[in-house]
């Protein structure tokens, strides 16, 4: 797991749960990063949000080396809104 934040990392157990089993499933069927497409995927990345019914479905899913996977889940430092009202 190349998750950046410490306290969300889940120990590895030596029997796969189904949710190891279904992510290994579609890394074997993907194995190349989708985003660089060079190196090998290592993370099943889902683009829906947890709770969503369609989550684990292939067609919403990534998969990612290790760096891509960093990349998408950064945060944004900053947020900047401007606005188009006129100013007296």
């Amino acid at each position: 797991m190349s998750n950046t934040r410490p306290w969300r990392a889940k120990p590895r157990t030596s029997k796969p749960n189904s949710r190891q089993k279904r992510n290994g499933l579609f890394l074997d069927a993907h194995p190349t990063c989708q985003h660089c497409a060079s190196k090998p995927a290592v993370e099943a990345h889902h683009r829906l949000r947890k709770g969503h019914p369609f989550r684990n479905q292939w067609e919403y899913m990534e998969a990612l080396c290790q760096g891509c996977h960093v990349h998408t889940h950064r945060q944004p430092l900053m947020v900047v809104r401007i606005s188009l009202a006129k100013l007296k």
